[in-house]
């Protein structure tokens, strides 16, 4: 009698799909944040908006971040982390206190360029009048910074290259106005000229300033 010979289950090549781990879904969930930020704006970040982008369930982003005021403290967090290694690749330290000054400001604007969403959560209406755990991590992330280009101009100070009477805090803010303020002109004009292009205009019209006087 004729019979079928029997099948043996073929081997699974279909790798079950591991589920990732936090870390990695809080990484997820973060870029996807920047990302609809950089395109759309805070106002349109929703947890509903997020968690599509992802792919995720809302209850599952509600896991990993409580809710949208976490996620933009995160975002800040992950901001200052990168703008921190930016600084580190630098090779600051092989140059003077002045070059380190230029180099820290066009470094900042090309970070700046590089993720234009920056400037769309400084100018937020969440961050003026909104969420207030929100304001106070970035006005930590600016105060890191201003106190950094602070050090930089005392230092600068104390090898002759700025003017002693020059107050290395108040003349931060001022820089960092600038800087901001140009941020502000690009994002109006729909990034339609290059930020780093502009960083020699404001470097050299604020550093001109403080030049030691003859």
């Amino acid at each position: 009698m004729f019979h079928l010979p029997t099948l043996s289950r073929p081997p699974d090549t279909v790798a079950v799909k591991k589920r990732k781990s936090a870390e990695v879904r809080r990484h997820d969930i973060v870029e996807a944040a920047m990302e609809i930020i950089r395109h759309e704006g805070v106002a349109r970040l929703t947890t509903r908006s997020l968690s599509k982008a992802v792919g995720i369930a809302q209850p599952t982003l509600f896991l990993h971040f409580g809710n949208k005021s976490h996620i933009l403290v995160a975002l800040v967090d992950t901001i200052q982390t990168r703008l921190q290694k930016e600084m580190a690749a630098l090779g600051l330290e092989r140059m003077t206190p002045l070059e380190r000054l230029q180099t820290v400001i066009r470094a900042h604007l090309n970070f700046i360029q590089q993720q234009p969403g920056i400037p769309r959560l400084l100018f937020s209406e969440e961050l003026q009048s909104g969420d207030p755990i929100f304001r106070e991590r970035m006005n930590e992330l600016v105060q890191f910074f201003l106190q950094f280009v602070a050090d930089l101009i005392g230092a600068a100070q104390a090898q002759g290259e700025i003017r002693a009477d020059i107050v290395p805090q108040q003349n931060a803010c001022i820089l960092i106005a600038a800087v901001q303020g140009l941020a502000f002109r690009w994002v109006l004009s729909d990034h339609r000229f290059e930020l780093t292009e502009q960083a020699d205009a404001v470097i050299s019209t604020l550093i001109s300033g403080w030049a030691p006087r003859d």
